[in-house]
């Protein structure tokens, strides 16, 4: 196996493994759930004059509190997005153009989707593409080669996955 097979096999291994993660988090999440704000609570989904929007903070301070369940899946919709558009698109996609989405199976069959493209990448990436920052526009500004992003984007997801677990031990034991 050469060098950049290897590097590829991992990017992909890790990103499995943080998919794995998320989706044992996804799979019993019910609405009622979803939509729990936390007494902890942070940013949250919300609502002005029918239309849903996500708030985003200037700031990743811990005193903002802890995220809702429904802005963090709606967080890991605006960055793999971002960077699918950023990368693979016409790059003029904005957060405010993100769908916020009321309802959590909603918000599952579009993380799915995100799954699926992003795996098309994956497999479908050549080996000098690794090293090329053409396509890291969103969120390093083409600066980073394109591993390395891939790396960041298991992180993101891997980080993101253990957020929407530690939410739902708190809905939990709150329900206790």
């Amino acid at each position: 196996m050469n060098e950049n097979n290897a590097l590829l096999n991992n990017i992909t291994f890790q990103f499995s493994i943080s998919k794995q993660l998320l989706e044992y988090h996804l799979t019993s999440l019910e609405q009622e759930e979803y939509r729990w704000l936390s007494p902890n609570a942070g940013l949250y989904l919300k609502e002005a004059n029918g239309e849903w929007y996500a708030d985003f903070p200037e700031t990743e301070a811990y005193h903002i509190g802890t995220p809702s369940l429904a802005w963090t899946l709606w967080h890991v919709t605006f960055w793999w997005e971002m960077v699918l558009d950023h990368a693979f698109g016409a790059g003029t996609l904005t957060k405010e153009e993100i769908k916020v989405h009321e309802d959590v199976e909603s918000v599952k069959t579009s993380i799915h989707s995100l799954i699926t493209k992003w795996e098309e990448v994956l497999s479908n990436i050549k080996e000098e593409d690794l090293y090329n920052k053409a396509y890291t526009a969103f969120p390093f500004n083409n600066e980073v080669e394109f591993h390395q992003l891939a790396s960041w984007l298991n992180l993101e997801l891997m980080k993101n996955a253990a957020e929407i677990g530690y939410v739902r031990f708190e809905y939990a034991s709150a329900k206790k």
